[in-house]
């Protein structure tokens, strides 16, 4: 098949013309995006390794036609950052901008290689869903020196000139704080996923404000970073460290818990209450009476979405942070019968 760029090179659109559908859809097959059904995604997969398509790096667009913004996100693995990654499009579908989805891996040199090439794809801006808590300290040069408009959700330590959207961790904590003071427990656990991921650095900070806040100076706070998911760090949780509250990242992380204390004899809530941090209400967990410290995920999406066009209409603008509420759902796993 010839196509029809002059080095014969095959493009987004050539695929889609064999499909009979949208180039965006194409982009967004070949980036695995959440919400291409998987059908769509092998077959747009198959025409694309029988033509030849390299699907490294988004298929360069003509700025003068097309409005087109980037999403760096590190894994479409992970729920919380396909919910933001709705969000997201749905803001920018609204506003006629077309979203790339690029997949980092959470690889600080994928980021900066795309930094250094973003010029030729006709960029008009990046949302960059940040996943680690230290960037170098050059990390965002070229965009500031392009002046390239960019909004980060969550925050990375190292300094930026970028709007941003958080989570207000705060918020849902000193709930769950105030609480947990009105049964007298104090001693309370976290199972985290990453030591590196910012939100979760946002989490014990807000749990050590919260405390203060609520005067408690006898809570005994343990942390466990659990990223490999092993059942061996929460059964040594559980019996060594005996917490009567263990609030977890991610709500298959939750389950877990309920299961091993199960097995080991610890009732739930009566023995252990237990809370989840994630973005849905509407996963099993809840359903199985899970309370919920609940994400904003595409809240967090969409308002990024609506602050990156502003910022590519209104290049002047001061940046800003905009930050969503958390809610605290609480259910049965963290009641108890009086």
């Amino acid at each position: 098949m010839k196509t029809n760029s002059k080095n014969n090179k095959v493009r987004a659109q050539d695929i889609a013309k064999v499909l009979k559908v949208s180039a965006s859809t194409v982009s967004r097959a070949l980036n695995d995006h959440p919400r291409i059904s998987k059908e769509t995604r092998e077959r747009v997969k198959q025409v694309a390794s029988r033509l030849g398509y390299f699907t490294g790096m988004p298929e360069p667009v003509n700025p003068e036609k097309t409005e087109a913004v980037v999403v760096l996100v590190p894994s479409l693995n992970i729920k919380l950052y396909r919910e933001i990654i709705s969000g997201i499009t749905d803001s920018l579908k609204e506003n006629n901008y077309q979203a790339f989805i690029v997949v980092t891996q959470g690889n600080t040199d994928t980021t900066l290689s795309f930094f250094k090439t973003y010029k030729q794809y006709g960029i008009s801006g990046i949302i960059h869903i940040v996943c680690k808590k230290s960037l170098p300290d050059n990390f965002y040069d070229i965009p500031v020196k392009d002046a390239l408009p960019v909004v980060t959700i969550f925050e990375p330590e190292t300094n930026t000139v970028f709007s941003s959207v958080l989570p207000d961790m705060f918020q849902g904590i000193h709930k769950i704080i105030n609480y947990l003071k009105s049964l007298n427990l104090n001693k309370i656990a976290l199972i985290l996923d990453d030591e590196e991921k910012p939100e979760n650095t946002m989490v014990i900070s807000a749990f050590g404000t919260a405390f203060e806040m609520s005067g408690l100076t006898k809570i005994k706070l343990s942390v466990l970073y659990n990223n490999k998911g092993s059942e061996l760090g929460i059964e040594h949780l559980l019996s060594r460290k005996k917490p009567q509250v263990i609030i977890t990242k991610g709500t298959s992380t939750a389950m877990d818990v309920m299961k091993i204390s199960e097995n080991i004899g610890i009732k739930i809530p009566d023995d252990l209450m237990i809370i989840a941090m994630d973005s849905d209400t509407q996963i099993a967990g809840l359903r199985n009476n899970l309370s919920l410290l609940k994400i904003p995920a595409y809240q967090m999406g969409y308002e990024a979405g609506k602050m990156l066009v502003f910022q590519i209409n209104n290049p002047e603008a001061e940046r800003k942070t905009e930050i969503k509420p958390v809610d605290f759902i609480l259910k049965g796993s963290a009641i108890r019968m009086p």
